[in-house]
């Protein structure tokens, strides 16, 4: 498998270094790499949730697979009644429901074109963002561990409010990374907050020859917004969603009691 994605790794390069592929082959992706991110949310509950990283000759992209088959059938009629039938049925059998949107971050990079665009929902609105690719500027350390097989090399980095340390194996040379994280001579397998308040590891890393999937569901109406602006009506619903409720529905609810030390992802909108 390691040999294998070395040859994938360097026709990935060599394409890229190029510019020289072809329409269709700008539409697949070559490696498919499993994350798991992990984060104590506003109600002090544990969060895991599950994504993958497909990687391309020129762009990447990182999603929720569950997510992504549910905003599929919510962007059709028929979808949405099939997944509303779904929900009623598994609450009358006193069940969750299979399939519940988790997250609904994509993030899709461009390496050569320098940049990322940033899908996200934040206090129920939708918004997109464009964000400078390798922008974190990253100090690599001696220290070394193995993740899923291979040797990484540790790397710290401060970005967009937080220090981050990430663990990336030159054996995969491919600069990318999950979430927003890149700009490393290898593959980022594994990233933590400087707290451990959120934390993303590979699971799994697996070689491809598929179709880049091309459309974002669910956002197609996403409003273009400011990156810090999106935290911070975030932030403000969490602080204030009681005295919302209250004001615009007429409901009346408890104020959360956010956990002590709790915050966004990104830090920098203060």
């Amino acid at each position: 498998m390691k040999k294998i994605l070395a040859i994938l790794c360097a026709a990935i390069t060599a394409a890229s270094a190029a510019q020289a592929a072809t329409a269709a082959e700008a539409q697949k992706y070559m490696v498919k790499v499993g994350y798991q991110e992990k984060y104590i949310n506003w109600s002090n509950r544990n969060i895991v949730n599950d994504f993958v990283l497909l990687i391309g000759n020129e762009e990447s992209r990182y999603f929720n697979p569950v997510t992504q088959v549910v905003d599929s059938m919510l962007s059709t009629p028929q979808g949405t009644a099939d997944f509303n039938n779904m929900v009623a049925a598994a609450n009358a059998a006193g069940q969750r429901p299979t399939l519940l949107p988790r997250d609904r971050t994509y993030i899709i990079k461009y390496p050569q074109k320098g940049e990322m665009l940033c899908y996200e929902e934040t206090a129920g609105e939708l918004g997109n963002y464009t964000e400078p690719f390798s922008e974190q500027s990253w100090s690599i350390s001696d220290s070394t561990k193995t993740v899923l097989g291979y040797e990484c090399i540790m790397a710290e980095t401060d970005y967009h409010g937080r220090h981050w340390t990430a663990w990336f194996t030159p054996e995969i040379p491919i600069n990318n990374g999950p979430w927003k994280f890149c700009g490393l001579p290898g593959l980022i397998l594994e990233a933590t907050a400087d707290n451990g308040a959120y934390n993303f590891i590979a699971t799994g890393i697996e070689q491809a020859d598929a179709k880049m999937p091309r459309k974002i569901y669910g956002h197609n109406l996403s409003e273009k917004m400011d990156r810090k602006k999106m935290r911070e009506i975030c932030w403000t619903f969490y602080t204030t969603c009681a005295a919302q409720m209250k004001a615009q529905y007429g409901v009346t609810i408890k104020e959360l009691k956010l956990p002590e030390g709790f915050d966004l992802i990104e830090t920098d909108y203060k």
